[in-house]
């Protein structure tokens, strides 16, 4: 772990944000590519300053989606009422960029163009905010990932920095070498299979690192296979798998339903490894949707609500909107809160100070946890935890102290 630890001081994790709809606060509904409008000057009108929302709203991910976009509507409820920033109000102004780089694109394209954000928040997908980044430094409004761990969000493939894009989660090399590092050392597994979905950036690059990591701790993955991201029938992949015997089988997708599947169809071919995930294993329908598949199975990823700050936060989003937790909840509330503290602390809602403002912040305390920030790279470090799943549910474990990595 320690050599690998110099290469995650300059990329390292972040958390997600989002921002939209809600109880009791307006936000301007927008769908990416839809209507026209004329160019608006960056921040909207002279008494409201605007914050772009990008996320899948309508497709198989929304749950995520929606669930950022009402955390960033709590904490546009909270700005406001506390007096706003600059003496304005702020809005949210949400697009459905329906988990797909082009849409995601033309979503913030028209943000941009015809609401005149000052920044945006989201997408949650690598292969949307790759495409985006680029735009962005185009455009010169600063984006913000949120569960974007692919390392081209912020440093594209020839190593150059991209100024406009940020991150708040862990990326690719930081989770799959953790995770890969835990089943190994932690849990003893001495061999592995792994599943990942062919051209989805995230899945194959997180794979890569997870094989490196088991591998260099002693372990040996024995059996390699690759899913199309519309499939639902796994079998063969899972019945090669299962000739290998191995310890472990980790599941690297980002789409909940399709993870139950795996699972479950993996217990109905008689296979009796462990299983393992990421980050994408993060929402609190999995286990119910494995009915069972799951049990005892572990996967890492943000400390989500296990703060004190965070626990108080998901009472009162249960409150207010009677649905169960997602983690994307408390990136969207926390996202609008970091744009927030760099137009303060830039004394200015114009898109470029803001930038510079976010690139120089040294630690931002949120309820995803305190994010120390590299401004050479626009990446965070911060602690991570593993989930064990107990029944119905995943439960959190242990955290995993970024100081005990190095």
């Amino acid at each position: 772990m320690k050599k690998f630890v110099s290469f995650l001081l300059a990329s390292v994790m972040v958390v997600s944000l989002a921002a939209c709809g809600g109880n009791g606060t307006s936000a301007t509904q927008g769908t990416a590519g839809g209507g026209s409008g004329e160019s608006k000057a960056a921040g909207g009108d002279s008494d409201t300053i605007k914050i772009g929302y990008i996320s899948d709203l309508t497709g198989s991910t929304s749950l995520w989606g929606q669930a950022g976009l009402n955390g960033a509507l709590l904490a546009v409820e909270d700005v406001n009422e506390a007096g706003g920033v600059l003496g304005k109000k702020i809005e949210v102004v949400p697009m459905d960029g329906k988990g797909e780089p082009a849409d995601s694109v033309s979503a913030y394209k028209k943000l941009v163009d015809e609401n005149g954000i000052v920044a945006s928040i989201g997408t949650n997908f690598s292969s949307c905010n790759i495409p985006m980044a680029s735009v962005a430094d185009e455009k010169h409004v600063p984006i913000l990932g949120t569960a974007t761990s692919n390392e081209q969000i912020t440093i594209d493939e020839n190593g150059n920095l991209h100024p406009y894009s940020f991150r708040m989660c862990f990326i690719d090399s930081f989770q799959g070498t953790v995770i890969g590092n835990y089943a190994a050392k932690d849990l003893g597994y001495k061999s592995a299979a792994i599943l990942t979905v062919a051209g989805n950036t995230y899945s194959e690059g997180v794979g890569e690192f997870i094989i490196d990591s088991f591998e260099e701790n002693g372990g040996k993955v024995v059996s390699q296979e690759q899913c199309q991201d519309a499939d639902t029938d796994f079998r063969a992949q899972l019945s090669n798998m299962n000739k290998q015997n191995p310890d472990v089988l980790f599941i690297v997708m980002t789409d909940y339903s399709k993870i139950a599947l795996v699972a479950t169809q993996a217990r109905e071919l008689g296979m009796k490894c462990q299983f393992m995930g990421t980050d994408g294993w993060d929402s609190g329908e999995l286990a119910k949707a494995a009915n069972g598949a799951l049990e005892g199975s572990y996967y890492l990823s943000r400390i989500g609500f296990n703060s004190e700050e965070a626990a108080a936060f998901g009472e009162r989003y249960q409150e207010v909107y009677n649905i169960a937790l997602e983690g994307e909840c408390l990136f969207g509330y926390d996202g609008v809160m970091w744009v927030v503290d760099a137009i303060k602390r830039a004394d200015s809602a114009d898109p470029e100070k803001v930038r510079d403002a976010l690139e120089s912040t040294d630690t931002f305390k949120g309820l995803i946890g305190t994010l120390v920030m590299d401004s050479a790279t626009h990446n965070p470090a911060m602690d991570c935890a593993i989930y064990k799943c107990e029944g119905d549910a995943f439960k959190f474990h242990e955290i995993i102290k970024y100081e005990d990595l190095q």
